[in-house]
């Protein structure tokens, strides 16, 4: 019996040892999807110094395991970002490391981003968007409009309205503006209430001011 006992702990020893190498081989990219996520938080809600902080902690944990991907989709998760606060970015540090990447995936998420829609392979693109695109590409901009509403996530959401914000009306920004303010987007609702003005009477500009002021202040 004490024999027995002996082989199965060291055999339960030996698979938690198996368990444990395994759900480290990647560790890396667990703490750079979480700083990421921090530093989206930080970044639309306005807390510069914490999202600095993040972003950093995130690109250290990507180039820890020389993942050239993991990196790519972080310089593309941050150039998404500031496309949602309405920030004009080209992804340059994307660019210049596309060439050694092989992911489909984050290569078509990049022409997203940058407008070249007709590049876009559907087949290629994070789900939450596939609607979206599908009407880019057919120049439906009325559908692609209407489909941002059925993106679940909000940060998504505030990307794809970015990339067609000539074509909102003023009711669609008021969704987007409350929608990020209803999960503390600071510094995403403020920009999207300055673009709100392109759409608003005399009167209506001068009562946004007054708000962005206020905000701003706090």
């Amino acid at each position: 019996m004490k024999i027995r006992y002996i082989l199965f702990l060291s055999l339960f020893i030996f698979l938690a040892g198996c368990s444990f190498k395994t759900d480290n081989k990647y560790k890396y990219r667990v703490n750079a999807s979480n700083s990421f996520d921090s530093f989206k938080q930080y970044y639309l809600q306005g807390k510069t110094r914490l999202a600095s902080i993040s972003l950093k902690r995130a690109l250290q944990s990507a180039k820890s395991g020389v993942d050239i991907n993991a990196i790519a989709k972080i310089y593309l998760g941050e150039c998404a970002l500031h496309n949602a606060v309405l920030i004009k970015d080209n992804c340059q540090e994307y660019k210049n490391i596309q060439n050694i990447t092989n992911d489909k995936l984050i290569q078509n998420y990049y022409y997203l981003l940058i407008g070249k829609f007709n590049k876009i392979n559907p087949d290629k693109i994070p789900p939450r968007y596939k609607n979206f695109v599908k009407y880019l590409k057919q120049k439906n901009y009325k559908k692609a409009v209407a489909s941002i509403y059925n993106i679940k996530d909000t940060d998504s959401k505030l990307v794809a309205a970015s990339l067609v914000k000539n074509n909102l009306s003023y009711n669609d920004i008021k969704y987007i503006i409350n929608i990020s303010a209803s999960l503390g987007y600071k510094k995403a609702a403020l920009s999207w209430y300055d673009f709100l003005k392109s759409k608003s009477t005399p009167s209506q500009k001068i009562e946004i001011d007054k708000k962005i002021k206020l905000f701003n202040s706090l």
